[in-house]
């Protein structure tokens, strides 16, 4: 797989996770994204564009952003199959979009050696 296959199939995986934040409300999105762990948000933002990455960073506040920004630099010594990287993309969808936040995805995700 080429390099750009592979990141058009990560991008490809985090969509549905952009597309739960812009489908509920701004209040409810909003505090659901306060209320994930930085590193499963950082796992999802690493594999979008920087406007949706913007659109993200912006309804979370600056210090969660700054925290944010730091676990991104983390994120670009790592690589994340696009499947591990679907996995939590679909549970942080669950998460904005279902009755009650749900915990932590990055507990079963690893890097590929």
């Amino acid at each position: 797989m080429s390099e750009a296959s592979r990141r058009a199939a990560i991008h490809e995986a985090a969509l549905p996770f952009l597309e739960a934040v812009r489908a509920n409300p701004p209040a409810v999105a909003q505090s659901r994204l306060l209320n994930t762990a930085d590193r499963d948000l950082a796992v999802v933002l690493s594999a979008l564009e920087l406007a949706e990455r913007d659109e993200i960073l912006a309804k979370v506040g600056k210090a969660k952003a700054a925290r944010l920004a730091d676990e991104l630099v983390r994120m670009e010594h790592v690589r994340l199959p696009p499947e591990t990287i679907g996995a939590v993309a679909r549970h942080l969808c669950e998460h904005i979009s279902g009755d009650r936040p749900l915990g932590p995805a990055s507990r079963y995700f690893k890097p590929v050696r």
